[in-house]
């Protein structure tokens, strides 16, 4: 009956992604460490975080003095781990280029207090907040046990219990509302859907509240991507289908180089959705080459997006090579999840969209001669 589910728990630790900064000035970080009662010599780790886990060590530090010191360079803002040999549990804390201060409390690390950044700020009050309602919970749990046998108190006491569980599930939503600018509140966004149950309904009015410079930073566009896909789906509300305009994207090429649709749109743009694994959709290349070929000149403009895997880059770059893809090519490498097939609820490859200079769909899902013959009367027009 009490069961806070921890939303706290499994959403905090599920939001560890990367936000980016702009130049290497400013990218300098410091950690300055207190810990009372740790003994010279032990070690401390900053970790990363992988799905809510602990991930791997960026870095290590040796305590002296009761104290540490963490120092290097990161672009933008990056949830990372504490963790310290010898005690059990772990503080999360927000890596940015600031001064950061940490007093570590030995006896429940979880409550150790971090200082300095704005997405720190943020952050302690999200979990400050959070903290206050399962308190309450706790205290009604108590209460429960205590008031068996009288059955008006424990009616009154299951009533309270449903309107927190309420305020528990929505904390996290609402909070945002309050606070939909920090890139901490991008990563606690994506932590939130990816919950079973989310309310996709306030999730979009969250994620519109948002800023499109905190949106538009490069290594927050992926991140971005997937929130909107994942709450449209939710929604069941877009399709991307002709009269529409396609939704914009950045994604990288095989460079790294950061590629966006609506800054490469030619008179005419096929996009086209495929990967080197798939044999349909390497027998369509040649036909995707000679249309290339024979209208690049009078502004038509291709753009690949591979579904590869993450350990597929060179096999993708070689199919490229291969086939002679001479156009735009991008992807994330994350097959079936890449936030791009997402977006465009792209269930089977290869699957194309043909759009005008602005960006708007007219025509889908066609291929050999019937795409051939769409473009021809396009020129044409």
């Amino acid at each position: 009956m009490f069961r806070s589910s921890l939303f706290f728990a499994t959403v905090v630790l599920c939001l560890f992604s990367a936000c980016e900064s702009n130049t290497a000035s400013e990218n300098e970080f410091i950690i300055s460490g207190e810990a009372k009662g740790v003994f010279n010599g032990i070690r401390v780790y900053l970790k990363t975080s992988e799905n809510g886990q602990k991930g791997s060590a960026t870095d290590t530090a040796i305590v002296a003095n009761e104290a540490f010191e963490f120092k290097g360079n990161i672009k933008g803002a990056e949830m990372r781990i504490l963790t310290i040999d010898g005690i059990v549990g772990q503080t999360a804390l927000v890596l940015e280029p600031e001064q950061i201060e940490v007093t570590i409390y030995k006896d429940s690390i979880y409550k150790s207090d971090v200082r300095g950044g704005n997405n720190n700020i943020i952050f302690n009050n999200y979990k400050n907040g959070y903290q206050a309602l399962v308190e309450k919970v706790n205290s009604l749990r108590q209460a429960y046990v205590l008031s068996q046998g009288n059955a008006d108190a424990v009616r009154k006491i299951q009533e309270s219990n449903t309107v927190l569980r309420l305020e528990l599930k929505n904390f996290g939503l609402n909070f945002l509302k309050q606070n939909p600018d920090s890139d901490f509140s991008l990563m606690l966004l994506d932590g939130i859907i990816g919950q079973k149950g989310f309310d996709a309904k306030m999730a979009l009015e969250v994620f519109e509240l948002m800023p499109q410079a905190l949106l538009n930073k490069s290594t927050n566009t992926i991140m971005a991507q997937k929130i909107k896909a994942k709450i449209n789906t939710a929604l069941n509300i877009f399709e991307v289908k002709v009269g529409v305009k396609a939704p914009d994207f950045t994604a990288p090429n095989p460079e790294g180089e950061m590629i966006t649709l609506s800054k490469i749109l030619g008179k005419v743009t096929i996009l086209d959705f495929w990967a080197s694994w798939c044999r349909p959709c390497r027998i369509e290349n040649p036909n995707f080459v000679k249309i290339y070929d024979q209208y690049h000149a009078k502004g038509l403009e291709i753009i690949s997006v591979s579904l590869d895997r993450n350990n597929q880059k060179q096999r993708w770059v070689e199919a490229i090579e291969k086939d002679q893809l001479n156009w735009y090519n991008v992807s994330n490498l994350k097959f079936w999840q890449d936030p791009l097939a997402q977006l465009y609820n792209v269930s089977s490859i290869p699957a194309t969209y043909i759009l005008d200079e602005k960006g708007i769909v007219l025509a889908t899902k066609l291929r050999g001669a019937a795409l051939e013959t769409k473009i021809a009367e396009l020129f044409e027009n």
